[in-house]
């Protein structure tokens, strides 16, 4: 049986909403030959049935790349239409039997998507079916012409490869309806720009949080802060801890968390009150590389696994200052491993971000390597790792979010 590597990168709309996730697979084999990529597409399938559908997308639809040899086996109709939809990749000839393929998949209820696209007129039957075109933005020299011929055609247009605001910027203004890239990972840096009052109000509470050694230390905080006080008790009770009965104590829900989960759940919602007006993505990619890298350092046997969970939160913090990072986590009592792997490559801790970012952006060959590199990570430990990170961050933000 073969192994499936998966990984999802999030499609959003012109709001930063998340609509969808595109999966990124790979059988452990890498086969490219028919039989291989058929053989593949059951275990995709079957993956997806085991690991549940939920649990990878978050109640999202996901979106599977889907070659010739894919189409033609007709295993995708194992999966329900409502949930997934299909990426037409470039290098399926248009043939009337591709098009017949893809014909009934649309009236089956399946999501169409027409990946890589260039317009060329031998196009429009395909164009004619789909409901999304994507445009890999970077390899299109004019990127207006393009737009001006796909609106002929009754599609929404999806934008690629968009690593910049500035590239989320120019591709809104001309009309694209929705984007793929890390634009919400990356720091929107303006020069001689200060932070927000508030935002120093957040980063303050945040410090003495980090710096509490007992319950009591934060149980003051919370008290003190009607909002506080609201939203740990909401977050107690909700569906990520199956509590038998309702916890009424401000006490007795943080005896409960525990001095780490407490001073964990606080650092969340400050970093959320730090990411206001950002994606609600940048804050899900936070809780999973947190979660992430603190099941590695677990799974290592490492004692300090809370200074991994904050490398993988602290990870996104100059995306969500809008600062570069020497500078966002400048006068903040980090751990000193921490802080040097935030800033430098060689650092001790360096290597699990490295495996963390190979996991995230589906580079399957990185993880392989990484994975050699240090033979303590085998690749089947950390793709289970990866998918309990998806839906453990997926559940917090539910509960901290309340959907």
């Amino acid at each position: 049986m073969q192994q499936i590597y998966m990984g999802r990168q999030p499609i959003f709309d012109r709001n930063y909403q998340v609509t969808s996730y595109e999966l990124l697979f790979r059988s452990a084999e890498g086969k490219v030959d028919a039989e291989g990529d058929y053989m593949t597409a059951k275990v995709l399938v079957a993956a997806l049935m085991d690991i549940g559908l939920d649990r990878i997308s978050g109640h999202k639809m996901v979106h599977i790349n889907a070659s010739k040899s894919f189409l033609e086996s007709g295993v995708i109709e194992a999966l329900p239409s409502g949930q997934v939809g299909i990426e037409i990749l470039e290098d399926v000839p248009v043939t009337d039997h591709m098009i017949k393929i893809c014909r009934e998949l649309k009236e089956k209820g399946y999501h169409m998507m027409l990946d890589d696209v260039v317009y060329a007129p031998h196009l429009d039957p395909l164009l004619e079916i789909v409901d999304v075109v994507k445009v890999d933005v970077p390899y299109v020299k004019d990127l207006t012409a393009q737009v001006r011929a796909l609106r002929q055609f009754k599609v929404k247009l999806l934008a690629e490869k968009i690593e910049t605001y500035e590239d989320y910027e120019r591709c809104k203004g001309l009309g694209f309806d929705y984007f793929q890239g890390y634009f919400f990972c990356k720091p929107e840096i303006v020069k001689g720009q200060t932070m927000p009052e508030s935002k120093i109000a957040v980063l303050r509470a945040l410090q003495k949080v980090m710096t509490a050694t007992v319950v009591n230390d934060i149980q003051d905080v919370v008290k003190q802060d009607v909002s506080l006080s609201y939203r740990l008790l909401k977050y107690i009770n909700s569906a990520a801890f199956g509590m038998r009965r309702e916890i009424e104590s401000i006490e007795q829900a943080l005896v409960l968390l525990g001095l780490n989960n407490a001073r964990r759940w606080l650092a969340l919602l400050s970093l959320s009150a730090l990411g206001d007006g950002k994606p609600l993505e940048l804050m899900r990619t936070a809780l999973y590389r947190g979660y992430l890298l603190e099941s590695i350092a677990k799974h290592l046997k490492e004692d300090e696994t809370g200074d991994d969970f904050l490398l993988g939160m602290f990870s996104v913090l100059d995306a969500l200052l809008d600062q570069p990072m020497e500078k966002a986590i400048e006068g903040m009592a980090l751990p000193h491993e921490v802080r040097k792997a935030l800033l430098r490559d060689d650092a001790s801790m360096s290597y699990k971000l490295k495996v963390l970012y190979a996991l995230e952006h589906g580079e399957w060959d990185d993880v392989l390597a990484l994975s050699t590199q240090y033979r303590a990570l085998r690749v089947q430990d950390l793709m289970g790792f990866h998918t309990l990170a998806w839906a453990w961050a997926d559940e917090q933000v539910a509960a901290i979010h309340g959907g």
